[in-house]
């Protein structure tokens, strides 16, 4: 039996420990959760916000530190913002899109805000703290109906403070100025500053119009299965990564000022003759037009059936102007390395054997994987100078690109320095590509290449492995090639 209490003696005793260890549990959560909620003025999840009305009607420097309303109509602010399924856009005095993440932060410091100490009971004791006439008050809308507003006075005499308080207590509290900078916003700070809605994802089709030496010029593209080809003032095949980069450039324009009600002066500036460039975007859902102006004062920019002007930065122009040369693929050749079995330089025909490259009067002294069939010290020495070569044409790109009728392909020589031809697999046709040195440049060098009227203009060193050991230095033409068969360079007749 006394074995029977003992046990039931620490049962118990057990039990008590657990409540006990609970109840700590609790009262440490509890506290943790009162610390943490200690001295926030506004009880309110960020989520819950659907509307903000933002007035600042005071100095920013907090006014006399000894007291007073230090009320002042300059750079008076008065915003209102409401949020639509998620997005906020501001409302009065202009209906515009705002910025997403200013607005966001603006809230979070609202709502994440703690005072340091109450510094009275009573509103009759506001106008000291200049919170009679706040400089900012900031009323918070929620989705159940309710409004709150955010009251900030003036900066203690003594430390980093400011008095602040709320529409729904008489008391009144001290807590860190930074409360301050952080709601000190601005229309333009609440703004959306991007000049162009939406995604340059959603593009399907662009077209500039810019002024050039010969007047104004046209270049349109059009994207068709992932690829973008330009229409004008050339057929030709676009640079995808190019042109991302211009349209993330374009949709990457912001406003460094806002003009909603420009005035006679500017809207007489902003005219064909001060014309930079009109953008056309075909998008998948609806269209943008938007047309710049490079004026003394800066550029601006302004969309169609729109009255507000955007100023951008002085640096904007090189993101807006743009031509066929900027954004047409410069890779010069689409075959690939591993297709070419067979190559001929300036006369002298290769062979690939496997993935070994040899002269092609050897390549039949070798089986079909690659092994030799004959003596070992018979075994011709390899020509990887060859595959170097193809793999550089592969990946060759132009410098620039000239039409046939160009003066550039007028004055080539009617016989170029070097000749290449790959063989690729049957169904391929060969490639020949003729070589020129630059005569203004001899670090550059000319290529055309069948079934290409262009002229492509590209670094020498694209032909670094033209022969086993690196091509002669530049200007060096007449031991550039001891293979070289091809007649000299003759002028244009």
């Amino acid at each position: 039996m006394q074995k029977w209490k003992q046990i039931a003696g620490l049962a118990t005793l057990l039990i008590g420990l657990g409540a006990l260890a609970t109840w700590d549990e609790w009262k440490t959560k509890n506290e943790e959760k009162e610390k943490e909620t200690k001295g926030i003025l506004l009880p309110i999840k960020p989520e819950s916000i659907v509307g903000l009305r933002i007035r600042a009607t005071t100095e920013e420097d907090g006014g006399a530190k000894t007291g007073g309303s230090a009320i002042s109509s300059a750079g008076a602010t008065d915003v209102t913002l409401k949020n639509t399924d998620g997005t906020w856009a501001i409302s009065v005095p202009v209906t515009t899109a705002a910025d997403q993440q200013v607005v966001t932060d603006l809230i979070k410091n609202l709502t994440d805000y703690k005072t340091e100490s109450e510094v009275s009971t009573s509103k009759d004791q506001w106008p000291q703290f200049g919170l009679d006439k706040p400089r900012r008050d900031i009323e918070i809308e929620t989705k159940d109906g309710k409004k709150l507003s955010f009251y900030i006075g003036l900066n203690t005499p003594v430390g980093f403070s400011a008095y602040v308080a709320t529409s729904d207590s008489p008391k009144a509290f001290a807590g860190s100025q930074y409360i301050v900078t952080s709601t000190g916003k601005s229309l333009f700070d609440l703004r959306d500053k991007k000049i162009l809605s939406g995604s340059a994802s959603t593009v399907t089709g662009l077209t500039v119009t810019a002024k050039n030496n010969q007047g104004t010029g046209t270049l349109a593209l059009s994207q068709a299965d992932g690829k973008w080809l330009i229409q004008r003032p050339v057929s030709a095949p676009g640079d995808s990564v190019s042109v991302k980069n211009y349209l993330d450039d374009l949709f990457g324009l912001k406003a460094t000022e806002f003009i909603d009600s420009p005035n006679q002066a500017l809207l007489a500036a902003m005219s064909d003759k001060n014309l930079l460039a009109k953008i056309d975007l075909t998008q998948s859902q609806g269209s943008h037009q938007l047309t710049f102006y490079q004026t003394k004062d800066g550029i601006y920019a302004r969309a169609v059936n729109t009255l507000t002007v955007f100023k951008l930065a002085d640096d904007a122009r090189g993101k807006i102007v743009k031509t066929a040369k900027d954004l047409r693929d410069k890779k010069i050749f689409s075959f690939g390395s591993a297709d070419v079995s067979k190559v001929t330089i300036d006369g002298e025909a290769f062979a690939k054997v496997a993935t070994d490259w040899y002269r092609a009067e050897d390549a039949g002294k070798f089986a079909a994987d690659g092994k030799f069939t004959g003596k070992a010290e018979e075994k011709p020495s390899g020509a990887s100078h060859v595959r170097g070569l193809v793999v550089d044409l592969e990946y060759a790109r132009a410098e620039d690109v000239y039409d046939a009728a160009s003066d550039v392909a007028k004055n080539l020589p009617k016989a170029p320095k070097h000749r290449v031809i790959l063989g690729l697999t049957p169904k391929e046709p060969d490639i020949t590509i003729d070589v020129w040195t630059a005569q203004d440049n001899p670090e550059m060098i000319y290529l055309r290449r069948t079934g290409a009227p262009q002229i492509f203009k590209s670094k020498r060193s694209i032909i670094a492995s033209l022969t086993p050991s690196k091509i002669a230095p530049a200007g060096d033409e007449a031991t550039m090639n001891p293979l070289q068969s091809m007649p000299p360079e003759e002028p244009t007749r």
